[in-house]
């Protein structure tokens, strides 16, 4: 699932930036400030049959929209608001089914200007199909762990497809 690590990337880049970047040493005794920063994302990729529901690999494509707000407080802490809008379509490349993409995501994380920090996002996109052919859902799990000196230990991202009645 190569085209997958877009949509992973972008969640990634997105936790990355907010919590790699700055060192405790930035936020602790930092001026408040905020910040609002809008990704979109091409997304084109190929779900395996074997992943799917219908038998058939399903061709996902659209574009994610986020939107990645942060806000430093007096006091070093680091607010973090990252929200992601999927406008995909799916159609399974044999019969032609057609899934819809429903449902948005948000991940709200708060970091202490002193120590290590850690985000940790489950993504659920659910494209519906028509009918009574079950669903298609892709899971994402990201974790990200900054530790106290700003390096990025642990930067781990997986998605799989599943079928759910």
């Amino acid at each position: 699932m190569r085209g997958m690590k877009v949509a992973s990337g972008l969640l990634c880049l997105a936790a990355s930036l907010a919590l790699g970047v700055l060192s405790p040493g930035v936020l602790l005794g930092a001026t408040p400030n905020h910040t609002k920063d809008s990704i979109v994302e091409n997304l084109d990729i190929v779900i395996p049959a074997d992943e799917g529901c219908s038998g058939e690999d399903v061709h996902v494509f659209g574009t994610l929209d986020g939107v990645l707000q942060t806000t430093t407080d007096s006091r070093g802490g680091l607010h973090v608001v990252f929200h992601l809008t999927p406008h995909l379509e799916a159609v399974g490349v044999l019969t032609g089914l057609e899934y819809k993409a429903v449902g948005p995501i948000q991940t709200v994380d708060f970091v202490d200007g002193t120590g290590p920090r850690v985000s940790v996002l489950v993504n659920i996109i659910n494209l519906i199909s028509p009918g009574s052919t079950d669903n298609l859902v892709l899971s994402e799990k990201v974790h990200v762990t900054v530790n106290a000196n700003g390096t990025v230990t642990v930067d781990f991202d997986e998605i799989k497809g599943a079928c759910r009645g």
